[in-house]
């Protein structure tokens, strides 16, 4: 009965790695309809300005990690009267190139105004202030996109996750030709008879 129920787990869980593998070709696509679409002339591209400005974030996070002084206490946060000012703020700081600086700012912002939109602790910084940039220089216009996220080819992960499932699909009926032949199995406390 034990193997029985982990034959059909195993079915289970191939059942949901394709379905994973099927929403994943769909986001594929999604993603081809969308590179097809930006081609058009009426759009504005933002996706290498914020890939840009994403890796420099990130740098700067990564400095500012690594060196507790320098996050610490260096530079003289202000505190903040309202969200509007503060966006401003990490805007500006955005736009000269200031980035430990926002990086500082959000954190303060998170603690003077938990869940409200520079997010919580618990996100991650950088994206809260990609998206107050993105949504900040779309302020007002249509036809705007970015596609900010990992250069590895999806074409390979497709690939990969396809591999993936055909293997456990092979081990899955290996497992069930297996269950077959148990139970086909001669029982050894028999005696044999010999003709």
């Amino acid at each position: 009965m034990e193997s029985l129920a982990q034959l059909e787990l195993c079915q289970r869980l191939y059942k949901l790695h394709f379905q994973l593998l099927l929403l994943f070709q769909s986001y594929c696509k999604l993603i081809g309809q969308v590179h097809e679409v930006s081609s058009m002339p009426e759009l504005l591209n933002m996706s290498r300005e914020l890939s840009d400005l994403k890796k420099h974030l990130k740098e700067a996070s990564a400095v500012i990690a690594a060196d507790p002084l320098h996050s610490e206490g260096m530079w003289s946060e202000p505190t903040f009267t309202s969200t509007e000012a503060a966006i401003q703020s990490m805007l500006e700081c955005l736009k000269n190139n200031e980035l430990g600086k926002a990086l500082r700012q959000i954190r303060e912002c998170r603690s003077l105004w938990p869940n409200d939109i520079f997010g919580s602790s618990s996100d991650d910084e950088v994206q809260t202030l990609l998206n107050i940039y993105f949504r900040h220089q779309t302020l007002g216009q249509t036809g705007t996109y970015a596609l900010v996220g990992s250069n590895q080819s999806l074409t390979e992960i497709c690939t990969k996750l396809m591999e993936l499932n055909t293997e456990i699909r092979d081990m899955i009926r290996r497992a069930q030709s297996y269950r077959v032949l148990t139970t086909f199995l001669p029982d050894s406390s028999v005696s044999g008879t010999s003709l």
